[in-house]
């Protein structure tokens, strides 16, 4: 994968890769990248990266996420294969990738491994992130998907379970090492198959860090540390980690209690994200990003319309260029600390 945007605005390598290499979704991201840095109403390219909600249902009760704390609003389902597939052939040709994930355990959608196996067929990299408590190793590698993500919230079931309430962290480090072997198995390299080990960074779990970064040594997968999310001053003081460079958000606002903490993010960094990628809930609506989980912020539904009357209709041409001017002054990104275009694959 490569950093285009930075890339982009360096010597030009990036561009370079793009043309010689033309990936899958190459003339969409250059139009798109054009229609961001230009910071139009309007993306002259359709969407590089597909974010899809295969179900807004989920076997944790986290205490942070909006799923897990019954603060989603939204009807508890999970999305058909006939309709997974009416969308995908809308969104589909000319993107790079999809993200088969949103505000839901993905593996809870009983058709959740044949809709990885048509978004492959169709040539898209295929990424999801899980809890690991439900998966079938062996399925999921008949899949074909290119990308996993496990998450654990330590490496005891007393601290995992802090965060990842309802989950059994033996079963999920026992799919983990299953999916390994398989792939080593079958006579597979790892980095064909990329693993990768989130550990969600806390107060109650930060003297592990080590040992997580062992256990992902050893079974030769990517280990990533995540910061965590909260919404409230009293969340983050059960929950951040005494090391700070572990936040995403500011301390003033954290030590004030009663209001709502913001983000590090300076307010004149901007995030061109909505012009390349598109997020789809279960229902068909779209939102501008996975930073509206609620669906406050409905650009319109792929199930009734065509996606140019929702991917550059009024209402997502009014955001982009209300987001490209003054990111700082929408509710929508107050607690996103995430800049940055999407990688290639």
């Amino acid at each position: 994968m490569m950093d285009f945007f930075g890339q982009w605005s360096g010597k030009g390598r990036g561009m370079v890769w793009l043309l010689r290499r033309r990936p899958r979704g190459y003339k969409n991201f250059l139009l798109s990248t054009l229609s961001a840095r230009l910071r139009t109403g309007r993306s002259f390219g359709n969407p590089v990266s597909i974010t899809l909600e295969p179900t807004n249902i989920c076997n944790l009760r986290c205490p942070v996420c909006e799923t897990g704390t019954g603060l989603l609003g939204r009807k508890s389902e999970s999305m058909s294969y006939e309709i997974f597939v009416k969308i995908l052939e809308k969104v589909g040709p000319g993107a790079n990738h999809l993200m088969f994930y949103y505000m839901g355990e993905p593996f809870l959608n009983k058709d959740a491994y044949r809709m990885i196996r048509y978004a492959r067929d169709m040539g898209l990299y295929v990424t999801t992130c899980t809890n690991g408590d439900l998966i079938s190793p062996e399925t999921l590698y008949e899949s074909g998907i290119n990308h996993i993500s496990f998450q654990i919230g330590g490496l005891t079931q007393e601290t995992h379970q802090v965060y990842r309430r309802n989950s059994d962290l033996s079963r999920v480090l026992e799919n983990l090492r299953s999916y390994v072997g398989i792939i080593r198995e079958k006579g597979k390299k790892l980095d064909e198959h990329e693993i990768e080990l989130g550990f969600i960074v806390m107060k109650q779990n930060e003297n592990e860090i080590e040992s997580v970064l062992r256990l992902g040594k050893n079974l030769k997968v990517r280990t990533t540390l995540i910061s965590p999310c909260v919404r409230t001053p009293e969340q983050g003081k059960e929950f951040l980690p005494s090391d700070e460079k572990y936040w995403l958000y500011d301390r003033q606002s954290l030590e004030k209690s009663g209001r709502l903490i913001i983000k590090r993010v300076l307010p004149w960094r901007a995030c061109p994200w909505v012009y390349y990628s598109i997020t789809i809930q279960v229902d068909g609506n779209v939102v501008p990003c996975c930073r509206d989980p609620q669906g406050k912020y409905i650009m319109g539904n792929l199930l009734s319309d065509p996606l140019e009357r929702v991917w550059n209709g009024k209402e997502f041409k009014r955001f982009r260029y209300q987001f490209s001017r003054r990111q700082d002054h929408l509710p929508l990104c107050g607690l996103c600390p995430g800049e940055g275009t999407p990688d290639l694959k």
